[in-house]
């Protein structure tokens, strides 16, 4: 166990991708254990991507890249600066309200946060912020996907914990808003303090009323994606097909913003994130098999039971060691790596694993925004063009408001199992 352990890290230590990291490891396991033969491996890829919960993952991701193709950002924007324009620091409070809409749609915090710092970081500009806390606010509202459902980590989550996604995708309804408030407080302070931004004329009605009327049309998607999943209408892997489908009619019939060119690009968007997320799900697979054998579960159980006298002490120590794993590996990596490790210990103390999952997600939203792998950090810093350093220094209050967040989240589960429990009865 140690020598596959040793191989894992220090492969990813020389620069070698963590899925590949992966492969070479459990490779060196098959080919020295007795007994194992080399076929598991391929027969293990198999069963850890067989699961019809995947099923979502590309059809969300799709939708999320043909939204952004067909402006339906800018839409978002723009109703959000007709209700909330007129205050200092409107449009920066204006992104953060779409990034929350564009995330109940696509579910993917590194997209989101591409798609809104290509259009608004040239915006927040213009207005007088600051470019650091510019891609700041773009980053953070961005890599609100993780918890505002449909979110891909949940999916993720759900699928390999054996827990229901509807009910996750439901318990990220009040964390995703606590989130959007947080992050928009946050954003009114630094204003206050630094005189960003400009003070706008406030809209009249009638200009409330058409900036409403033209997002109208996108702004069903969401609300139809929850209210199906809640009523039962479809199911959570329907519910993204579902998206594709409306996107695609709104865009080329609708709006008439989408076209050949516009489609194509979203195809490799797509495939391009597709295919990273499903090579690390079916390499984890491999790694949970090892760990199975050597009942890594359980010794990691017995250890944190030690450190931790009950669930709070669980669920701290689990954050400690998800924020650290975080902040070395790519979210997506840890998620599909600790969620077979962690979830079995969940009845032992007590702990709703769905409450468990949307602790476990927030942690992953960090991690995007996290030095030296965070996506949706590095994504934003590369169309602000300032460096990881300035970003983080900008960043900060955000990282704050997001950790005391979690810790709330952590003493009261009723903020992600109120909505669930209701449904429930």
């Amino acid at each position: 166990m140690i020598v596959f352990l040793c191989i894992f890290v220090g492969a990813m230590i020389i620069g070698v991708p963590i899925a590949f990291s992966m492969l070479l490891a459990a490779l060196y396991h098959a080919a020295t254990t007795p007994g194992v033969d080399l076929i598991i491996v391929p027969q293990q890829i198999q069963d850890g991507l067989n699961a019809f919960a995947f099923l979502a993952i590309p059809f969300f991701i799709f939708s999320g890249a043909l939204m952004a193709e067909a402006g339906v950002i800018r839409r978002f924007v723009d109703l959000a600066q007709s209700l909330i324009g007129h205050i200092r620091g409107g449009l920066a409070h204006a992104v953060v309200l779409a990034g929350g809409l564009m995330a109940g749609v696509s579910g993917s915090g590194t997209a989101d946060a591409a798609a809104l710092g290509s259009t608004m970081i040239p915006a927040l500009e213009k207005q007088g912020y600051d470019k650091r806390f510019a891609a700041a606010v773009t980053a953070f509202s961005g890599a609100l996907g993780p918890i505002i459902p449909p979110s891909i980590f949940l999916i993720i989550y759900g699928a390999m914990g054996n827990v229901s996604i509807g009910q996750l995708f439901m318990a990220g309804i009040v964390p995703g808003v606590l989130m959007i408030l947080g992050l928009m407080a946050t954003i009114h302070v630094f204003v206050v303090r630094r005189g960003y931004g400009v003070k706008l004329t406030k809209t009249t009605f009638m200009q409330k009323l058409v900036a409403l009327r033209v997002a109208a049309v996108d702004l069903v998607l969401p609300i139809g994606i929850i209210g199906g999943i809640r009523f039962g209408v479809f199911t959570p892997t329907e519910a993204g097909a579902v998206a594709v489908a409306y996107v695609l009619v709104t865009g080329l019939f609708v709006h008439r913003t989408l076209g050949r060119a516009q489609v194509l690009k979203a195809s490799r968007e797509t495939i391009s994130i597709l295919g990273s997320v499903m090579l690390l799900i079916a390499m984890a697979a491999i790694v949970q098999y090892v760990l199975a054998l050597y009942q890594a579960s359980d010794h990691l159980g017995r250890l944190m039971t030690e450190l931790s006298a009950g669930p709070i002490a669980f669920l701290i120590v689990s954050n400690l060691v998800l924020l650290v794993l975080g902040s070395l590996m790519e979210a997506t990596a840890v998620l599909v790596l600790m969620t077979p490790i962690l979830v079995p210990l969940l009845p032992k103390l007590g702990i709703d694993p769905v409450h468990f999952g949307m602790v476990m997600c927030m942690n992953m939203t960090l991690g995007l925004l996290t030095p030296p792998v965070g996506l949706a950090m590095f994504v934003t810093c590369a169309i602000a063009k300032i460096s990881v350093e300035q970003f983080f220094r900008a960043a900060w209050p955000f990282f704050a408001t997001l950790l005391l967040l979690l810790l709330a989240m952590i003493l009261f589960p009723w903020i992600s199992l109120w909505i669930p429990h209701a449904m429930v009865k």
